[in-house]
């Protein structure tokens, strides 16, 4: 393996079908009619954090997210390559566009709306919040990090999609499942469009 890349090829394939065993997981155990769901929900209520969630949550928003991703790509194709800043931003626009059809499809209902901290008005599974900034941050450090800063990036990338999706359900916006779910697919579709940023035979764009 090329010490600038994070993980192999097979080991990427691999991570990419547990993320998506994962996904369908939380598809068919979780949402208002499981039992977990909404006991796990209730250990989010956390009053003193609603200040904070409703600040952080915006990272994830698509009103902060797609400008930033956009000028991300413009920077990407700057510095590093045409190819990453094009794959980067197409990961994202098309990511968006099958959370959308996912949400659609699945047609799962949010949390009772008396409940919830700010107004939404899409339906729940997978969070757009979570798969969005997974998929903004995460595929940052992938595509961007150079090798030496990779697992740091990554991490950090990694941690901030965490957040982001957890102040949703502080907010009582969404079912643990839906957040769960939001993260993996996001990962997921990162790793298998972060190896279209590698040169051809392999070679990294870095």
């Amino acid at each position: 393996m090329s010490e600038s890349r994070f993980v192999s090829p097979s080991r990427t394939y691999l991570l990419a079908f547990i993320l998506l065993a994962l996904w369908f997981a939380m598809l068919f155990l979780g949402g208002p009619r499981s039992v977990a769901d909404p006991v796990l929900l209730g250990l989010f209520h956390a009053p003193a954090l609603v200040p904070a969630a409703r600040l952080v949550t915006r990272l994830g928003n698509a009103f902060v997210l797609l400008p930033l991703c956009v000028a991300a790509a413009l920077v990407l194709g700057w510095r590093v390559s045409r190819r990453a800043g094009l794959v980067y931003l197409t990961m994202i626009l098309a990511g968006r566009a099958v959370v959308e059809l996912e949400k659609s499809m699945v047609a799962r209902q949010r949390p009772a709306p008396a409940g919830q901290l700010v107004h939404v008005t899409s339906l729940a599974f997978p969070s757009g919040h979570a798969a969005y900034s997974m998929m903004a941050w995460l595929g940052l450090a992938l595509i961007a990090a150079p090798a030496r800063h990779r697992v740091l990036a990554v991490v950090a990338g990694i941690a901030l999609a965490l957040l982001v999706g957890s102040t949703r359900l502080v907010l009582a916006v969404h079912w643990p499942s839906d957040v769960i779910g939001g993260w993996a697919f996001g990962a997921g579709w990162v790793l298998l469009w972060a190896r279209l940023a590698e040169g051809k035979a392999g070679v990294p764009v870095r």
